[in-house]
């Protein structure tokens, strides 16, 4: 009996570190709650809206058009798929990239686990906690089960970069960085690849890459999936 208010505070310490983690995670879609992103919770799909109807192949590949003859080249090898090759834009975002290619060039992602993939939404990872996870764990929990349970989210590498836009959108396959607020200073090693077109995201996350080769391995990601590598060219 001496030895329960100890206990209480022990449990007490315990929820309200899962209670930070949960509410400064990383991600894209603002501050907690998220009105207007998906329900995490049921992993559903943001609403379509007026604005986000699929532009044609040729309007999208004129976006990344003037962006490309500067491009960085880089791997992306997941534990259990075939290699996914990417695209980075420095001209675009010339900060993001810098930071990012950095990241990769020192090993930092090697190891990290894709920890929150939103089926029609986002394969999202750059947490290095991760690291320490047992992948398999991750599996069927929604990402606010993650942040509590193993306080995966709000992770980095410790330096953030300044916001930056420019012209690109969320369409498939693009990669972007994720940020504790909408168009905020904050961006780090998080990054999420889209999965399907989330142009409701324009605007307030840098998009600074694509996929251009390996689509298909992309939408094969689960949540729990570790990164072997990114490998800058």
């Amino acid at each position: 009996m001496r030895n329960r208010p100890i206990i209480v505070l022990i449990l007490l310490i315990v929820f309200a570190l899962g209670l930070a983690a949960y509410s400064s995670r990383v991600h894209p879609g603002g501050e907690l709650p998220p009105e207007d992103q998906p329900d995490t919770t049921q992993l559903t799909p943001p609403a379509p809206s007026a604005q986000s109807s699929k532009l044609p192949i040729a309007q999208q590949e004129q976006l990344f058009a003037k962006y490309e003859p500067t491009a960085i080249h880089a791997t992306l090898q997941v534990e259990g798929l075939a290699p996914i090759e990417i695209e980075l834009y420095p001209k675009a975002a010339p900060k993001t990239v810098a930071h990012f290619v950095q990241l990769c060039k020192e090993g930092f992602y090697n190891g990290i686990l894709f920890h929150r993939v939103i089926p029609n939404f986002v394969a999202q990872a750059g947490d290095p906690a991760s690291k320490k996870i047992d992948g398999r764990k991750l599996r069927g929990l929604t990402d606010q089960q993650v942040a509590m349970k193993y306080l995966l989210g709000a992770g980095g590498s410790g330096q953030t970069v300044p916001f930056e836009g420019n012209d690109l959108t969320n369409l498939p396959g693009t990669i972007a960085l994720a940020l504790s607020a909408p168009r905020t200073d904050t961006g780090d090693s998080q990054f999420f690849i889209n999965l399907v077109d989330n142009k409701q995201l324009d605007g307030d996350y840098c998009v600074f890459g694509r996929v251009v080769q390996g689509m298909d391995q992309v939408k094969k990601i689960q949540q729990g999936d570790r990164i072997q590598s990114i490998v800058i060219h």
